[in-house]
């Protein structure tokens, strides 16, 4: 933009032109947007981003900038922005933006001055607070002072620490600055279309105090607070900042009369409206009159599920993540991916067409599954939630909360399918279908003399059934039909899956013994673990194995100790026994990963350095054979309990009878329960195929120039990127934007995924038993015994290591967090249950295990803390030195 011209310059608000961020910033084209809408917006005008280009030009300054780019620590950082800050408030302000801005400037007239960032009051970061903002200016050198330090603010410590936190270059932003009349106020505050408390879309919050809006948005008085429901104007609640009580004041105590209030929520909804997302507005009221001072998204807030459910009902989603024990957000393909799966799954179980589900929907990097039906029924909502409570515990309270303050509101509507008789019926005969082969195979299951050989039968049928499918997806043609058909296979499988119902034996196996030997729940403990054909343990196992090669020959071990990668090891001529025993585990299972539900994240076999890590770590603190050793005394306590229960059941009627049936139920119990990790084991090997075909086509579309990066593919959809591959013309006619994608995934990552959501976005909270006591932190024991250790937060597995002794303290575990639990004594996870895969290979493997709501947020590196997992507590015994 040429400074010459002054409309380029500076820019009334309402002029086309200022609608573009790019020359107004963030700030500056959204108050440009209500003005153009007809909303009440003080004037003003805005010196555009050409101006700060124009100061921010000399090579000193463009050099500190990337200077910035380059540096990481807050020490270099600091010094740094100081220096660039006062380099721009020493550059003279042109000409020829001085006389624009003197032509709108009027005498003994207050101004605001406000910044404007290119990367600002953006749906996925709004940059609230991090630029600053100048009250009260008048006279033509303040505003030109004022309008220095706002362009200056762009490298505050507090913007530059948010734009790195957000992955945003500096050298990408820009600034604008807004000069508007100032508002003389009677009434100030901040709307949210949206409760940010608990993210109800249908209910407006609103803070409201005397005088100017700085100090509600700033924190620095107490303000009244309404909250209003949007569908009906009924105010729920005003609560004064005069009353403890709301409600229980006199209406000459509250800052808004009603009217006020519900004029500020229809402002509210029509700016939403405008915009879209919920939206945080600052609003002033002067001599009863409205005045719109700024409106962002809220990012706070977690999205709505989408697609959205059909009907005006309250729907009630449960996370399918959660309830895999994975909270962390995945990509857009990722989420397609799993959507996909599970109503293919759905469909094979109830009949259905998946073009009739809205009941799988993906919000946040998360897929949620629609549990309306189930809790609308109390019959089905005791079993739903009780299946629940075993696997994560946490995810009962707020679903209850919900059916017993709003299950009037449920929606009445078929979660999945079209209600029709034909799909009735085909529901029917699947279930028929599904109860006689399986109570055919759990009848065969209590009698097969062949028992023990079931573990490695099943996993022998499952790797059979993923060579097949794994062969039908590889001689596909195209690489489109080989992203269809692994998507069916996966499919298949979780159906396939869904019949192995033998297992059904092992507990109807331990029901009989439980009946027959009542109140030995030590001897049940014991009956659990030490499960050597659970394939985790066995990777466990292996894993030790490699361990104690790599002990034995110096050279490997040096090499490992000093941080060797695989390939460097190889080149080792003491190395083959330990190569070819790491290649044979990498053979078996190299497809795993930590969250490895989550396709976009990369397997062991492309990258094998969390795996080195943890046999580096077992060099440096464990014995040789010490984890076959700790396995074969679980096996041997599982056999004196079996002795026991032998004992305990001779001594009723029929004793020799009840003596004999008690080994082989025992021994069928374990050998079946040995089977559970089996199912995910195999079709993970179909995930892992499903990423790599998809980067097949990823580099593919990189070489072709319709990505730039192969990466990227993670930002499509499953559709998009099946078009991209087949008709490059209808993909330029999506135009995709990546960068915004990417935007949002990085600010989902900053979210913390809410268990339960609801279609109008509420995150019901719950209440529910205390989570701290004088003994320490309260939750929900899930593998028995007890262990002292130093803790050790562990968010990344592929980063981050414990050592021998310690207790691993992270936000939830899958197979591929498994190699860090040879050196753990102690678990504690923020979710899961009794059923999650951390508890049961805590079980399994003989270590103690507790679920603690927020463990990894109230429990640092280096505190000496006691797991009780009995108890279900876990103590701090010693700060972190």
């Amino acid at each position: 933009m040429d400074l010459n011209a002054e409309t380029a310059s500076v820019l009334p608000l309402t002029d086309p032109e200022a609608l573009d961020l790019r020359h107004t910033g963030g700030k500056g084209a959204n108050l440009a947007r209500l003005l153009a809408a007809g909303f009440p917006v003080p004037t003003g005008v805005c010196v555009t981003t050409a101006v700060y280009d124009h100061l921010t030009a000399e090579a000193e300054i463009a050099d500190l900038v990337q200077q910035l780019d380059r540096s990481s620590g807050a020490n270099e950082l600091k010094p740094t922005a100081a220096t660039l800050r006062e380099s721009i408030r020493n550059q003279p302000i042109p000409k020829v933006v001085s006389k624009a801005i003197d032509g709108f400037l009027e005498a003994e007239e207050a101004y605001v001055v406000r910044s404007s960032a290119t990367a600002e009051d953006l749906p996925t970061a709004s940059f609230a607070g991090q630029h600053d903002t100048v009250l009260d200016v008048s006279g033509h050198d303040e505003v030109l002072d004022a309008v220095s330090e706002c362009m200056a603010s762009l490298f505050t410590d507090r913007a530059i620490s948010y734009r790195k936190a957000n992955d945003i270059s500096h050298d990408d932003v820009a600034m604008g600055v807004v000069i508007q009349r100032m508002v003389d106020a009677d009434i100030s505050g901040v709307l949210f279309t949206a409760d940010a408390l608990t993210g109800n879309r249908t209910i407006a919050s609103i803070d409201a105090a005397s005088g100017l809006g700085e100090a509600v948005v700033s924190g620095t008085v107490t303000a009244d607070n309404v909250r209003v429901d949007k569908q009906t104007n009924d105010i729920i609640e005003y609560r004064s900042s005069h009353s403890e009580d709301s409600m229980e004041f006199s209406d000459q105590q509250r800052i808004l009369r009603d009217e006020q209030v519900l004029r500020l929520v229809s402002y509210g909804n029509r700016i939403e409206d405008l915009f879209g997302p919920p939206q945080d507005i600052e609003w002033s009221i002067t001599n009863d009159q409205v005045w719109i001072l700024q409106s962002r998204p809220i990012t706070s807030l977690f999205p709505v599920p989408t697609p959205a459910p059909n009907d005006d009902g309250l729907h009630v989603y449960y996370s399918y993540n959660h309830r895999q024990g994975m909270i962390d957000p995945m990509p857009p393909l990722s989420v397609d991916y799993v959507r996909q799966y599970t109503m293919w799954t759905l469909e094979n179980l109830f009949a259905y067409h998946p073009s009739e589900f809205t009941s799988v929907a993906g919000a946040g990097g998360f897929v949620y599954l629609d549990v309306t039906p189930m809790l609308r029924s109390e019959r089905l909502a005791q079993k739903w939630l009780a299946g629940i409570e075993e696997m994560d515990e946490p995810g009962v309270v707020p679903q209850r909360e919900i059916v017993e303050c709003r299950g009037d509101q449920l929606s009445s509507a078929p979660a999945v399918g079209d209600g029709s008789l034909r799909a009735y019926l085909g529901a029917i005969r699947t279930f028929a279908r599904t109860a006689a082969v399986g109570g055919a195979r759990t009848v065969w299951g209590l009698l097969n003399p062949n028992y023990e050989q079931f573990p490695s039968k099943v996993r022998t049928e499952y790797e059979q059934h993923v060579e097949e499918a794994i062969i039908s997806i590889q001689t596909a043609e195209s690489e489109s039909d080989r992203i269809r058909r692994t998507v069916s296979e996966t499919s298949k499988f979780g159906w396939t899956a869904t019949k192995q119902l033998e297992t059904t034996a092992g507990f109807i196996s331990r029901r009989i013994l439980r009946w027959l030997c009542p109140d030995c729940e030590s001897e049940f403990e014991a009956l659990d673990k030490g499960l050597r054909d659970n394939v985790t343990i066995s990777m466990v196992l292996e894993l030790g194995d490699l361990a104690d090669i790599a002990r034995e020959s110096p050279a490997v071990a040096e090499a490992l100790e000093s941080g060797a990668e695989i390939d460097e090891i190889r080149d080792l001529e003491e190395s083959t026994e330990f190569v070819a025993a790491f290649d044979r585990f990498m053979q078996t299972y190299g497809h795993r990963a930590s969250s490895e539900l989550d396709p976009s994240q990369p397997r062991y076999c492309e990258d094998p350095s969390p795996l080195l890590s943890t046999i580096r770590s077992r060099l440096a603190g464990g014995c040789s054979g010490e984890h076959r050793e700790k396995l074969n005394q679980l096996e041997a306590d599982a056999d004196v309990a079996i002795a026991r229960l032998e004992d305990i059941a001779d001594r009723g009627f029929f004793g020799s009878i009840r003596r004999r049936l008690v080994k082989p139920l025992a021994s069928r119990y374990r050998n079946y329960k040995s089977t559970r990790e089996t199912p995910k084991y195999a079709y993970t090997h179909l995930w892992a195929e499903f990423r790599r075909q998809v980067l097949v086509a990823g580099e593919r579309l990189e070489r072709e120039g319709q990505l730039q990066n192969v990466d990227d593919v993670w930002l499509l959809q499953l559709e998009e990127l099946l078009t991209a591959l087949e008709d490059p013309e209808a993909w330029e006619d999506l135009n995709i934007d990546l960068e915004s994608r990417k935007a949002e995934y990085r600010a989902h990552r900053t979210l913390r995924g809410p268990r339960v959501i609801t279609s109008n976005g509420e995150i019901p909270r719950g209440t529910s038993s205390p989570d701290q006591d004088d003994s320490g932190l309260v939750g929900v024991a899930t593998s028995s015994g007890s262990a002292e250790g130093i803790a050790r937060v562990v968010h990344d597995p592929r980063t981050q290591q414990i050592e021998e002794g310690e207790i691993l303290v992270c936000p939830y575990t899958d197979p591929g967090w498994t190699p860090l639990f040879l050196n753990a004594v102690g678990l504690v996870t923020d979710v899961g249950g009794v059923f999650s895969h951390g508890s049961l290979v805590a079980r399994e493997y003989g270590i103690p295990s507790v679920v603690v709501d927020g463990a990894t947020d109230r429990i640092e590196t280096g505190q000496r803390i006691r797991v009780d997992g009995d108890a279900g507590r876990v103590e701090i015994i010693e700060e972190t030195p």
